[in-house]
């Protein structure tokens, strides 16, 4: 039952943040230009580099964008049907969060090997560095704006 409580307080929290995180286009495109030059800056890709790796990278993040854009909808559903579900229905959307959980860690270990087949392994480390960096930099641009 206690694990049950903390599936059932991830998948709130994961509800309540994605109503947090709608964006409108602009805001989208605002966000992946600046995305594309922060990554840009910290991986210094040749033009040869680039043109491989780009394609890659949009492919890449637009299936974990529908793999996260499904979690959010499994997240809101469980948020909206938490009081008529039974603790069976529960244990179903325990294990489909779980399922596409393993869905992203799949990705990523595909596109892996697809970028190291295009960037040098130090550069490919080096991406996932910066992508944790760009967070990070989001979130005290957003801290900022605040002040």
């Amino acid at each position: 039952m206690r694990q049950l409580q903390r599936i059932l307080f991830i998948f709130m929290l994961v509800a309540l943040g994605a109503k947090g995180y709608s964006q409108t286009n602009n805001t989208e495109k605002a966000l992946k230009a600046e995305k594309v030059a922060f990554l840009t800056k910290k991986l210094d890709l040749t033009q040869e580099e680039a043109k491989r790796f780009w394609p890659l990278y949009d492919d890449y993040w637009a299936k974990k964008n529908k793999i996260l854009n499904d979690r959010r909808k499994l997240a809101n559903d469980f948020i909206q049907n938490i009081n008529s579900i039974t603790d069976k229905e529960a244990v179903d959307y325990a294990n489909r969060y779980v399922e596409s959980q393993k869905r992203e860690a799949e990705l990523i270990a595909e596109y892996n090997k697809l970028l190291l087949q295009i960037l040098p392994p130090k550069k490919v480390m080096l991406l996932y560095q910066s992508n944790y960096e760009f967070k990070n930099y989001l979130l005290q641009k957003v801290q900022e704006s605040k002040k």
